[in-house]
């Protein structure tokens, strides 16, 4: 049966059938191989055993099935994505968030404990306590330098700022994308698991 779906819409579906299919595949792998009975408990064991295999067969069906849908809905998804350029956003997002996760690191770990570089003379040997000790031997003391000038903080917070802007317009322009619609063919046996009305 043809559905006419947004493309989004299609993730959620993909992702019901996963879940379904975890639990199946968790039946069928235990009707095959987990099924335990007590030695005195003989009465109707045959007919309990051929049940069980039906349900797990049914199970395994399912699977197949199952998991042949979503390889052609994450397939066309792929296809689709490509044509509407989602994919490239994506990889433009990425991107953009590592710039961001470099620039917010920098000027997130600048502290007013440190010293600008031609401040360092000015420092007395003697103001930094010694660290503690460590095998028995004294540390030296440690001072931070401040290697970034305010020149190139200010610069890192524009560029957070500019790439923060930019990661919010791919990631609305990919969710006004991904409202576009796409017809595909589910089996009725998938309905159910996939949330979709007959």
């Amino acid at each position: 049966m043809k559905h006419t779906l947004t493309l989004t819409r299609w993730h959620k579906v993909v992702e019901r059938i996963n879940v379904a299919l975890k639990e199946r595949d968790a039946r069928v792998v235990a009707g095959f191989t987990a099924v335990t009975i007590s030695p005195w408990n003989k009465e109707g064991v045959e007919q309990k055993a051929a049940g069980i295999a039906e349900r797990s067969k049914a199970d395994l069906a399912l699977v197949e099935q199952g998991s042949a849908a979503v390889a052609a809905i994450r397939s066309a998804l792929a296809r689709r994505n490509a044509e509407l350029g989602i994919a490239a956003r994506l990889a433009e997002v990425e991107a953009a968030n590592l710039r961001i996760a470099l620039y917010r690191a920098v000027l997130d770990k600048q502290s007013v404990d440190m010293v600008q570089p031609e401040h360092m003379r000015h420092v007395p040997a003697h103001a930094m306590p010694e660290g503690e000790s460590s095998w028995g031997r004294r540390e030296a003391p440690r001072i931070t330098l401040q290697v970034a000038d305010g020149a190139l903080l200010a610069e890192l917070a524009v560029k957070l700022v500019r790439e923060q802007a930019r990661g919010h317009a791919f990631l609305d322009e990919i969710a006004d994308l991904n409202r576009d619609k796409l017809e595909l063919d589910i089996a009725p046996e998938l309905h159910e698991i996939a949330g979709l009305a007959a």
